[in-house]
């Protein structure tokens, strides 16, 4: 079941002819920068982009930016977003900008699709959706679609207490894809959280939260657009016991290898569903040190990746980074490349925000990011 990140199956490529002693040598290949002076802010984000990349190279990888975004209240964000566009869409990444959905509000700074006012789906794009829809590029560029997670933060969350859809978290209308599809958005991450789907580890899906996974994978087949299907937890579950990790007794490899099969049997075979992303931004993870709670996560998604191929999944799997699979620390984190992929259909998604914490918080404007850079 499942199909590659093209959407169809593979075929052996065809090889590339060998140069002979009396050829022209290759031009070097072009950079989508050349020519431009980078400010050093844009030179300092572009080279974390271009390192990710360059890992990605060294170990025979694709690889996928699952988040990233900056602040519609600062229009001198755009420039730079427009740059990491072009250096992202040249390396083949793919990209998700975070975010869209219904329910942001007004004083969300990242919002890039929303509903004003509300009307039961987007309407409203803002500055950043232009950079995203700018047309030329090779590879795939989509946005979150986020609401099915929200409400997970707060105190009295667990699976016990999942909260409401319609008040603690939200599914988007159809219209919300038709909206999309029309801006030219073929790609969505959908956000979800664990807690709510399998209500009881190893056990059943909750058919309630299904019907609304469901409903919106539908609205997007209707409408031509692909779903990274985002297991929205942080490598952990909330149970009605506490906050279980990921790696430990209560919580190990086997109960997501779990949840992800039964989510392959009930959606794999969804025209809409182009790819799986194992787990959002696991962290906090057991280790004495920051790479060995990386290796407890590379061991962990490597699990997952086999028990998903044992079951005859072929779909293309998004396998984040440890440490909110963060870009700048990715190469500390991940020396080396860790996932073998039996139906060789993955790639590693990694994360990118540009203010100084790297949080996607963009507390400060650009200028204020600029001096800090700078000093």
């Amino acid at each position: 079941m499942g199909r590659d990140d093209n959407g169809a199956a593979h075929s052996p490529a065809t090889p590339a002819p060998i140069p002979s002693a009396t050829d022209e040598p290759l031009p070097p290949p072009s950079d989508p920068l050349e020519g431009i002076d980078l400010d050093p802010l844009q030179d300092a984000r572009i080279a974390e982009l271009r390192d990710f990349i360059e890992w990605l190279d060294e170990h025979g990888a694709e690889g996928y930016i699952g988040e990233f975004g900056w602040s519609r209240l600062d229009d001198d964000w755009n420039l730079l977003g427009d740059y990491w566009y072009r250096v992202a869409d040249d390396a083949g990444l793919w990209t998700s900008m975070w975010a869209a959905g219904s329910r942001w509000g007004d004083s969300y700074r990242l919002t890039v699709y929303d509903a004003q006012p509300s009307t039961g789906g987007l309407n409203t794009t803002y500055a950043p959706a232009d950079i995203l829809e700018l047309p030329g590029r090779s590879s795939r560029h989509g946005v979150n679609l986020a609401g099915l997670e929200f409400g997970t933060q707060r105190e009295e969350f667990s699976a016990a207490q999942p909260g409401i859809l319609g008040q603690d978290y939200f599914d988007e209308p159809a219209e919300s894809f038709a909206f999309l599809a029309q801006r030219g958005v073929d790609l969505v991450r959908l956000p979800f959280a664990w807690e709510r789907l399998q209500p009881t580890l190893g056990g059943a899906l909750n058919p309630e939260y299904s019907a609304s996974i469901e409903g919106m994978l539908d609205a997007a087949a209707d409408n031509g657009v692909d779903v990274v299907l985002d297991l929205h937890n942080y490598g952990a579950y909330v149970s009605a016991e506490g906050r279980l990790l990921l790696g430990t007794e209560a919580l190990p490899a086997s109960a997501l290898s779990d949840v992800w099969v039964r989510i392959a049997e009930r959606w794999g075979e969804h025209p809409a569903v182009i790819a799986y992303g194992l787990m959002n931004e696991p962290h906090s993870l057991p280790g004495e040190s920051t790479r060995e709670a990386a290796m407890t996560w590379e061991v962990i998604s490597q699990q997952t990746v086999i028990d998903l191929r044992a079951v005859g999944d072929t779909t293309l799997i998004m396998v984040g980074g440890y440490d909110y699979s963060s870009v700048p620390r990715w190469r500390d984190n991940h020396p080396t490349g860790w996932i073998d992929d039996p139906a060789d259909n993955f790639r590693y998604e990694a994360h990118h925000y540009w203010d100084d914490t790297g949080e996607g918080v963009y507390a400060l404007p650009y200028a204020d990011e600029l001096a800090l850079v700078s000093r």
